[in-house]
């Protein structure tokens, strides 16, 4: 098919190739790491019970555009946010996309006049934003505190947006009543990971079923894929990914209180993390 499939350093379908160390870079070629090696530091803001009159409606954007997640915040025991530690901006196409959700307070609106993306400096500022479980297993596993002891680790920038959104959800002295916590992890993913445009991978892994089992698959899609995932309880389930066209990605599985097949841009995975190359 023309294609070039590489896997832990032997390609398939080629003719001519030059496996060179940024082969995963070339278009057409999927490469198979055997892991990967995080550094993630999160912000947590662990609302829980705090707010029980309050519900707001969560939409995690990507950078994309795409809604990966929607989700009613009720008050209840051991749940929190989770955003990134560094600023993320989105081109003006993106903020004034609009949100189709149909059980959503947002349905109708611009993404920009949601809470989830505003427009400073002339840019529209993103906070990419998504649900955790703030349990023992979480405690266990993060080191957290309520003060930013490294400014290069935890960007100031990324950290008002986070407050600016928390207030605009849960009120205006939400982060007064809930303190904005500093976590991190360190964590070595044994499970493969696969590296290429988003054509690429869908190929390959429609290609090769018993490792798109082992990732975590249940079935690829035309635009990305079906996970399936289990938490710390054993509840099964499904999520949807959807992934932009001609870009790089990296898919691998995601391990934590829920395990499931996940997916990122290249770019956005190699902030915090290292692939192991053998």
């Amino acid at each position: 098919m023309g294609a070039c499939f590489c896997a832990m350093g032997a390609c398939f379908g080629c003719r001519n190739s030059d496996h060179s160390a940024k082969k995963h870079e070339l278009v057409g070629t999927v490469k198979k790491y055997r892991g990967y090696r995080e550094h993630a530091y999160r912000l947590l803001f662990p609302y829980e019970k705090k707010f029980p009159e309050k519900a707001p409606d969560l939409l995690t954007i990507l950078p994309t555009g795409v809604i990966e997640t929607t989700k009613n915040l009720e008050a209840e025991n051991e749940r929190g946010l989770l955003a990134y530690p560094y600023p993320q901006c989105v081109e003006a196409s993106v903020a004034q996309k609009v949100v189709h959700t149909a059980d959503s307070q947002w349905k109708d609106k611009q993404y920009a006049e949601t809470p989830f993306i505003d427009e400073s400096g002339g840019k529209y500022r993103l906070v990419q934003t998504w649900p955790t479980k703030f349990n023992d297993k979480f405690k266990q596993e993060f080191k957290c505190n309520e003060t930013n002891a490294d400014p290069k680790l935890f960007e100031p920038a990324a950290v008002e947006a986070f407050e600016a959104c928390i207030e605009s959800l849960f009120g205006t002295d939400a982060t007064h009543k809930c303190r904005i916590q500093f976590c991190h992890k360190v964590t070595e993913n044994n499970f493969p990971c696969y590296v290429g445009l988003t054509e690429s991978l869908i190929m390959y892994l429609k290609q090769n079923r018993q490792e798109m089992r082992d990732v975590g698959i249940k079935k690829m899609t035309s635009d990305g894929f079906v996970a399936k995932q289990i938490d710390g309880k054993g509840k099964k389930g499904e999520k949807t990914f959807k992934m932009e066209s001609n870009t790089q990605y990296v898919i691998y599985k995601k391990v934590g209180w829920t395990t499931m097949g996940c997916c990122k841009p290249l770019e956005q995975f190699l902030k915090e993390s290292e692939f192991f190359e053998r």
